[in-house]
């Protein structure tokens, strides 16, 4: 055992001294090589600095571009966008007398009432009528028998949930005649079932297909108007202090005498009840104005952000910087002829007027599209419509010597007394349809009528236009525009059952043949018949004039830029359904972060 281990210490000891022996003869190696390759090669450097300055530069050119290409990478996933917050504001004309729906008639009060109200029903950005409070309407087999259910959830302002009793309500209200609401709407033959909390069963007297339309109406909350007489409620705290189910909910009113003119800003805060989704404006302010004139100076001071009460000439005359939306809208101006005036009761002298008004110079300055000469537009129900007779003065004379009146050698329409007769001719104070009005009246004049225009000042009247002119049908003419709707239905302007009071047949028009024309019309499910009974309405209409078509309404919305508002390409059936989708209309913009 132990000449084993001597023989392998000796090994291991020259094993160790070749490990030495050949890491001095690496190390003497590197060293010479170190020198020769690197130490006596530094001299050199002042030759090549060049080439060492270029990769130098190379790499710090490639190092930006790496720190730009991350920081243009984590940017690319941000974007500018409309975000919650900010306020909006309106220019709108004529006084606010009421924040009661029921009893709107200004353009300014229209526009409170949508802010502040959700209809049942009311079209959409494509121009169709849906839901809003109302979650389903369906009928039997006969249409004659409806249901009416609302949303579930569905809650007033102050918190009290929105039940079939006030729709039951609301439609009695407006069915009373002593209440003097302002709504086209006739409830009166129709029979109304409270089915549970959130339905409304209508039995009507006889088949309405189109039934769904006569529901664009708000309703008002029970729970606060019940205890107050019918009669009472257009002077009740309400039309102050509404409790409504709109977008929007109000804050404060204010009233500011400037150049004696009073300018009243009502301020509006978001509702956060609103069963669509609260909208990204936190306010929304309305200025109201007496003229258009007032609402253009406003546009130019930034002192409001948009309004929809411009014609296009006013328009026009804005700053480049201001942006504008055109669209026509379901809407016209018509000359409501009074039937029932001693004047006008005779067709024969009614004709006369149609033939011997000059329609070109009433239209001079509105365009080709806005033309306007029956009640049904094309876009709701193609007709063929009958011919309207052009202008001829020596043919209406002729009509008006048929009637049984005299001419003098003067030119003179000579009434029953002998003296020259006069029309009076009454129009709101709203710059483009007085225009119209104006010249309406000077083409009465040749004619031979003395005339008398009546601009009824709404800003400054004790009492609404309504009450105080159409109800009483205190003219002989009324120069007016009215909603047509989104199907086509004339009935509750031409209809006898809706002549006088509170109705909204303005011309007083009676004619059986029709009455039973525009009731088929609206209670056939066969479309063939319906366009057969509307035109053989319409040949009525044109041969008896209860009224003279003017223009078609369009909308011209003016508004600041970096403004997101309704769509260009919506389809507006009155100026009021721009505010459709307003729970997305935004004044605020920032980076946020897109979805990759």
């Amino acid at each position: 055992m132990k000449i084993k281990f001597k023989k392998s210490g000796q090994k291991k000891e020259k094993v160790s001294r070749r490990v030495l022996t050949a890491a001095n003869e690496f190390g003497e190696k590197a060293e010479k090589h170190f020198a020769e390759r690197f130490v006596r090669r530094l001299p050199n450097i002042k030759e090549v600095r060049l080439w060492v300055v270029e990769w130098v530069l190379l790499v710090l050119v490639v190092f930006l571009l790496a720190v730009t290409q991350n920081i243009w990478y984590g940017e690319s996933f941000e974007t500018e966008a409309f975000v919650k917050g900010g306020e909006y504001s309106e220019a709108t004309l004529g006084k606010i007398n009421s924040m009661n729906p029921l009893y709107a008639t200004t353009s300014s009060e229209k526009t409170l009432a949508r802010l502040l109200f959700a209809n049942l029903v009311a079209p959409d950005s494509t121009g169709h009528l849906k839901g809003e409070l109302v979650d389903t309407v369906t009928s039997d087999p006969t249409k004659r028998i409806w249901t009416v259910k609302l949303r579930d959830n569905l809650r007033w302002s102050d918190g009290e949930k929105i039940k079939a009793d006030d729709i039951i309500y609301t439609i009695g209200l407006i069915a009373d005649t002593s209440a003097k609401t302002t709504v086209a709407i006739d409830f009166s033959n129709v029979k109304l079932e409270k089915k549970d909390d959130l339905t409304v069963v209508f039995t009507l007297p006889s088949v309405y297909t189109d039934f769904i339309d006569i529901l664009e109406f708000p309703i008002v909350p029970k729970h606060i108007l019940s205890k107050v007489k019918p009669a009472l409620v257009y002077e009740s705290d309400f039309s102050t202090h509404p409790v409504g189910s709109g977008p929007f909910v109000l804050n404060a009113l204010q009233v500011a005498n400037a150049t004696g003119t009073n300018i009243q800003t009502v301020y509006l805060n978001r509702n956060n009840s609103y069963f669509k989704r609260a909208t990204k404006l936190d306010s929304f302010t309305l200025k109201t104005y007496e003229s258009s004139k007032q609402i253009a100076e406003a546009m130019r001071m930034s002192d409001v952000m948009a309004t929809a009460e411009l014609n296009k000439s006013e328009a026009d005359e804005l700053p480049g910087s201001i942006s504008r939306r055109n669209t026509l809208i379901n809407g016209g101006a018509f000359a409501f002829l009074n039937t029932t005036s001693e004047k006008l009761e005779n067709v024969k002298l009614r004709q006369a007027i149609q033939r011997g008004v000059d329609m070109t110079k009433i239209r001079e300055d509105i365009d080709d599209s806005q033309i306007l000469d029956y009640p049904i537009l094309q876009r709701q129900e193609e007709l063929t419509v009958p011919k309207i007779e052009e202008y001829n003065l020596d043919a209406a004379l002729k009509l008006v010597k048929e009637s049984g009146l005299k001419i003098d050698e003067g030119g003179k329409i000579l009434g029953k007394d002998g003296k020259q007769m006069t029309l009076n001719v009454t129009v709101p104070k709203r710059d483009m349809i007085a225009k119209v009005a104006e010249r309406f009246g000077d083409e009465l004049k040749k004619m031979g009528f003395g005339v008398v225009v009546n601009v009824y000042d709404e800003s400054k009247a004790t009492s609404d236009f309504f009450s105080a002119v159409v109800r009483p049908r205190d003219y002989d003419i009324l120069i007016y525009e009215v909603d047509l709707g989104v199907s086509a239905d004339p009935f509750v302007y031409y209809s006898s059952s809706q002549a006088a009071g509170s109705g909204w047949n303005f011309s007083n028009y009676t004619n059986g043949l029709a009455d039973d024309a525009l009731i088929s019309a609206r209670t056939t499910t066969n479309p063939k018949l319906r366009k057969t009974k509307y035109e053989s309405f319409l040949k009525m209409w044109v041969r008896d004039v209860p009224a003279i078509g003017l223009y078609q309404s369009t909308i011209i919305y003016s508004h600041m830029p970096n403004l997101q508002t309704y769509s260009e390409n919506s389809e507006l059936t009155d100026a009021l359904d721009r505010f459709s989708e307003v729970q997305n209309w935004a004044s605020s913009k920032a980076n946020v972060n897109m979805t990759p």
